[in-house]
C-alpha cells in the first residue's frame, strides 16, 4: 500500500487532550485575574508601590494578551484535529467500493 494511513481515532483523542489543556489554561487565567483583582490595591504607599502601581496595568495587559493567544492557539489545534478526524473517518464509513 502506498501513501500513508491516518488513525482518525488518535486525532480525535488528541483533540480532547488539547481541549483539556485549553480548559486548564482558561482556569489558570481566571484564577490569576481574580488574584490581580483581589491584590491590585495592596502594593503599599511607598515609592516602590507607587512605581509598581504605575506599571501594573501594562504588565497585566501583556500577561492576559499572551494567555489569550495561547488559549486561542490550543483551541485552533483542537478544532483542526476534530476536522481532520472527521475528514479521515468519513471515507472509512462509506460502503465498500465508494471510497
Amino acid at each position: 500500500m502506498s501513501g500513508y494511513h491516518v488513525r482518525w481515532e488518535a486525532l480525535r483523542r488528541e483533540a480532547k487532550v488539547y481541549g483539556e489543556c485549553r480548559r486548564n489554561a482558561q482556569e489558570a487565567r481566571d484564577e490569576l485575574l481574580a488574584a490581580f483583582d483581589r491584590d491590585r490595591n495592596t502594593l503599599g504607599h511607598d515609592a516602590y508601590g507607587a512605581e509598581l502601581a504605575k506599571h501594573l496595568p501594562g504588565v497585566e495587559q501583556k500577561i492576559f494578551d499572551s494567555l489569550k493567544e495561547y488559549i486561542d492557539e490550543l483551541d485552533g489545534v483542537a478544532s483542526g484535529l476534530h476536522v481532520n478526524a472527521r475528514d479521515y473517518e468519513r471515507p472509512e464509513q462509506l460502503p465498500a467500493g465508494r471510497n
